[in-house]
């Protein structure tokens, strides 16, 4: 698992460094498990990441989600982390500056050419994980 977990580290690092709205969104994660198929990482809500409301913004979400699918794909050990053909978010709850999100991505099926790829953001209240978002990513990917 440390393999996978240095692996998918190093595509988000090149990621990170060649994608200005994945620097500026995502620069606080932390990504803390990885296995073929399967990643965990923390995300603490900032400023940037709320509406005017004070609440998690829709935008982030999605960009958590297709974040978290191409991290998923670089678990099963590919560089390349695919291109979106489908992006589905539904919004379950909220969060707020200063919640931290618990972010899990399991891919449910990978092919020849396509990935079909899970992610679920929760939060804790009370102890208590609280869905947040569920999304469902699917990726072109080079065999």
């Amino acid at each position: 698992m440390e393999a996978t977990l240095d692996h998918v580290i190093s595509v988000w690092e090149r990621q990170r460094s060649n994608s200005q709205i994945y620097a500026l969104l995502l620069e606080g994660i932390n990504i803390y498990h990885a296995e073929n198929g399967l990643i965990r990482a923390t995300l603490p809500v900032q400023p940037l990441h709320v509406n005017s409301k004070g609440t998690l913004h829709g935008t982030l979400s999605a960009c958590v989600i297709d974040w978290a699918a191409g991290m998923a794909i670089a678990s099963t050990g590919h560089t390349a982390t695919g291109v979106s053909t489908d992006l589905s978010v539904s919004y379950l709850s909220t969060a707020k500056l200063g919640d931290t999100l618990e972010i899990e991505c399991k891919i449910s099926k990978i092919g020849k050419t396509l990935a079909f790829i899970t992610v679920t953001v929760s939060k804790t209240v009370e102890g208590s994980a609280v869905n947040v978002v569920h999304g469902s990513h699917t990726k072109y990917i080079k065999q």
